[in-house]
């Protein structure tokens, strides 16, 4: 196995999010990139630490509306000229049902079509930290191309992608660094499965990929009616025309720990198995972790290893991409035992 590591995997920035009503400083926050790339070197993986691309990505616009992908290029600039504007930028109004379009071309009107909640704002050097993220992707995707699948990866990036819509960020995800590693891995294979074990339901990827029958998409997850996203990750979301029934949500009870885990964990293998894929892409979160303060499972440090195992268990092609975990004391031994398990499953 091998890593590829963003060059802003553990930088800081300054951003808040809005919880339960009160900012704070934002739970993406610096040492979490630290504590996983320390789990990588532990396990003596070849790391490889991408730089800056001169051309970008294509599945970037493969991915993701243009006037989205200008919004972000430009919106801290436009921002900051506004007479007493904050550090950060964030939306204080949405579209609604009444007037679901937002037709004001301001940068406040824009933040309001753009940014889905309050915990996803923009600081000045947000552009260059999700694009190094996109980067880092698409590199890692391209290097499992190239040894076509002999050799597992793990992205390193950061900020995380899961909850990046084509359109809109949400969940402190502005672009999709999941859907963008499939898709460049859609270059080399026919069917690419994607199993979300974050303790949040991957609502970004899923909304990508809801009509496409060549991506399969499963999401293991706290119930939604209590965590977030709250308004989606329910089991009867399907996929939609050529996509139905090539989306599978298994939402989980507040509080669930292995015993309960597990059968869901199962249910997502087989249905990886019986849908055939060439590849696997595993959004990696550790915020099923028990007593992280943003999820509400309840894993424990040698569970990994057994999700790891599972994973090793379908023999295919795999690409694991760094998503939650909010206990940062824990995300070194929490990624080590992942990898321990994967790699004691026989995968390289």
């Amino acid at each position: 196995m091998k890593a590829y590591i963003s060059p802003v995997h553990d930088h800081h920035w300054s951003g808040n999010a809005l919880v339960r009503g009160r900012l704070q400083p934002h739970h993406d926050r610096q040492g979490r990139g630290r504590e996983v790339l320390a789990a990588l070197q532990d396990l003596q993986l070849t790391c490889h630490y991408v730089s800056p691309q001169p051309l970008p990505v294509p599945e970037l616009t493969q991915i993701h509306d243009a006037n989205y992908l200008e919004f972000l290029r430009t919106a801290w600039q436009r921002w900051s000229q506004l007479t007493d504007a904050s550090f950060e930028l964030r939306p204080n109004i949405w579209p609604n049902h009444h007037f679901p379009t937002m037709r004001g071309s301001s940068i406040v009107a824009q933040a309001g079509r753009y940014l889905g909640d309050e915990a996803t704002p923009i600081v000045a050097d947000t552009w260059q930290n999700i694009t190094s993220s996109v980067e880092t992707s698409a590199a890692a995707a391209q290097a499992l191309i190239d040894c076509n699948g002999s050799e597992s990866v793990y992205t390193l990036v950061r900020p995380a992608g899961h909850h990046a819509m084509s359109d809109m960020g949400q969940g402190g995800c502005l672009l999709a660094n999941t859907a963008i590693a499939v898709q460049r891995l859609r270059s080399r294979w026919g069917k690419i499965a994607v199993l979300d074990i974050d303790v949040h339901h991957g609502n970004g990827t899923q909304q990508i990929f809801y009509d496409r029958d060549d991506v399969l998409t499963v999401s293991i997850h706290g119930n939604p009616e209590v965590l977030f996203p709250f308004i989606c990750g329910y089991a009867e979301e399907t996929g939609r025309d050529a996509g139905e029934g090539f989306n599978l949500n298994l939402p989980l009870a507040a509080g669930t720990e292995m015993a309960g885990y597990r059968p869901a964990f199962e249910k997502a293998l087989q249905r990886i198995h019986d849908f055939g894929a060439d590849a696997i892409v595993i959004a990696a979160g550790y915020d099923t972790f028990r007593g992280d303060p943003f999820g509400n499972l309840c894993l424990d440090t040698p569970d990994y290893a057994a999700l790891g195992q599972g994973i090793a268990s379908l023999q295919r092609p795999t690409l694991f991409m760094q998503e939650g975990g909010y206990v940062i004391e824990a995300l070194r031994a929490n990624t080590r035992s992942l990898l321990e398990g994967y790699l004691q499953g026989g995968r390289k």
